[in-house]
């Protein structure tokens, strides 16, 4: 089974706007591989034998707690159709400094979603602020995983002060026991060569999403190839990048006796499914 533990999309009207918004804010740095509509994006599962997918949004606000949660429901009880029950895996979003943080979390919980996505950027908070921990704490507790937007941002130029390697570890040193993904390859992308080095024995995941289609970036090809077997987990950030490419990176990257956990069972035991 091959999973991808990031990826996005958006409901079909504005699916087109969102890109579009999205790309001008990185200076067209960044060019999608698919339209953003989440039937496209089974589409392209089952064009590239992707099983299923994480779908992670992002709540830029506390007051779209409620819609992101019921989206996340109906996809799983099947209001979207077979095919995004079977393949999809949605999650909820978080936004830390929600005064309801704490209520919402245990919203999450009970309906049984299995995780969360953050983005310091998008939602204004650093992973070293100690005032968020506490919250991260209870996501812990309920045994949410948390999925988290880590490194430099392309929508952000000149940022690089709120989920580097250096906030990751202060985070998961006072967060002790969270299910907590590093996307982008723990972070590293903007920093010094070895930065993410530090976290690599502090218990996170690393997924293997990458900010550009540009695969030869040397820092990259060297996480991806040393990050622990067990601790790396297939991501693609689509559709930003495709699935075809994403597979055929990795795969090129690792040896054959690694590529079953990284591409799947990783995020089963982690996902409990």
């Amino acid at each position: 089974m091959i999973i991808d533990v990031h990826s996005h999309n958006f409901p079909p009207q504005i699916a087109e706007r969102a890109l579009s918004a999205l790309v001008a804010r990185t200076g067209n740095k960044l060019q999608p591989s698919a339209d953003g509509t989440l039937e496209n994006q089974l589409d392209h599962m089952e064009l590239s034998g992707v099983d299923r997918a994480i779908m992670c949004p992002v709540a830029t606000k506390p007051s779209q707690h409620e819609i992101i949660l019921r989206t996340a429901v109906g996809i799983r009880d099947g209001e979207f159709g077979d095919r995004a029950k079977r393949m999809i895996i949605p999650f909820a979003s978080l936004y830390p400094s929600d005064p309801d943080a704490t209520k919402h979390l245990e919203e999450i919980a009970t309906a049984g979603i299995r995780g969360i996505k953050v983005h310091p950027y998008y939602q204004g908070f650093s992973l070293d602020d100690p005032k968020v921990w506490p919250v991260f704490k209870v996501a812990a507790s309920l045994g949410l995983v948390v999925q988290c937007h880590c490194g430099y941002d392309l929508g952000y130029p000149g940022r690089y002060d709120a989920c580097g390697p250096k906030e990751i570890a202060i985070f998961l040193k006072n967060v002790p026991g969270i299910k907590f993904i590093a996307a982008h390859l723990g972070g590293c992308s903007g920093f010094a060569p070895h930065s993410t080095d530090e976290i690599i024995d502090l218990g996170c995941w690393a997924d293997t999403s990458a900010l550009t289609q540009n695969w030869s970036r040397d820092e990259e090809m060297r996480l991806c190839q040393s990050w622990p077997t067990e601790r790396l987990l297939f991501g693609t950030d689509f559709p930003w990048v495709s699935y075809q490419e994403s597979l055929r990176w990795v795969k090129s990257m690792r040896n054959e006796k690694d590529l079953p956990r990284i591409l799947g069972e990783n995020a089963r035991e982690l996902l409990r499914i």
